[in-house]
């Protein structure tokens, strides 16, 4: 789709700057002689602008191309808004739309969701997507990508000094990496010296994990209080807990009887 749209682009500069050239020439032609520049017959702007008339019959081919491209919901307004239809007729053609695949036997369904309609595969079809779907990620990002995404995701938005002071290396080809594939996103300046760039997730990244919102993240467990790590070390410390310990019983067996037998040995010696 991309190698199509660019010639498109390029064509519609040149069209843009033989438009500029041609209304520079007729401002010359109108300063010499006002009465020899033709003019444009009114309306015609409008009627170059506006969209071609959509008929009853294409209009179900229509919704299709939108419900593919978008990728989200979108409620029967939208569309009837869209295309200057009536709800009905939008209705309508969706449920066509509906029976077609369904008849067909299509691998997608127009589902309603969240008030609106959404082309999805069937639910048959998810070991395939979602074996891709971790094949792609397993085979994109390294483990130096995924470290550098979660602390992003987690301290972002989040310096690329600070970044690196967590992670201990240079981080600016990850970063990069992550950028490329719209994991992340710049969003804003920090305030201070420089202005350095401030780094967080894009939605791109809440839909290739699984997540809804940056607060399903996996939550790290907390380190124990001060209280708590002064019990456990005078537990540790405690005459109580050194019985306990098998190792420590035969140490402290051992000990004893050595002493003993040197008293022994000194006194036969005296005597």
């Amino acid at each position: 789709m991309a190698s199509q749209s660019r010639p498109v682009v390029k064509w519609k500069q040149v069209m843009e700057e033989v438009e500029v050239t041609e209304t520079e020439g007729l401002e010359q032609d109108a300063a010499a002689d006002p009465e020899a520049v033709p003019k444009p017959p009114a309306g015609t702007d409008e009627e170059e602008n506006a969209l071609g008339p959509l008929g009853e019959n294409d209009l179900p081919r229509a919704i299709e191309a939108v419900l593919f491209c978008v990728g989200e919901p979108v409620t029967i307004r939208e569309l009837a808004d869209i295309f200057k239809f009536g709800v009905h007729d939008v209705r309508a053609a969706v449920e066509k739309l509906r029976e077609e695949y369904i008849d067909s036997g299509r691998a997608f369904r127009i589902e309603d969701i969240s008030q609106g309609v959404q082309l999805l595969t069937l639910p048959e079809y998810d070991p395939w997507l979602r074996s891709l779907h971790q094949k792609r990620r397993s085979s994109r990002l390294s483990p130096a990508a995924l470290e550098t995404l979660a602390v992003v995701a987690y301290k972002g938005p989040i310096t690329k000094a600070e970044l690196e002071a967590i992670r201990g290396v240079n981080c600016a080809p990850t970063l990069g990496t992550l950028l490329d594939r719209e994991l992340i996103r710049v969003a804003g300046k920090a305030p201070g010296l420089g202005r350095p760039l401030l780094y967080h997730t894009t939605p791109r990244f809440l839909e290739s994990f699984g997540l809804g919102s940056l607060k399903d993240l996996p939550q790290p467990e907390a380190p124990p209080s001060r209280e708590a790590a002064r019990a456990r070390e005078e537990e540790i410390e405690s005459p109580e807990a050194v019985a306990g310990n098998p190792g420590e019983e035969a140490a402290s067996g051992d000990e004893p009887a050595s002493g003993s037998d040197e008293p022994e040995t000194g006194s036969g010696s005296e005597s």
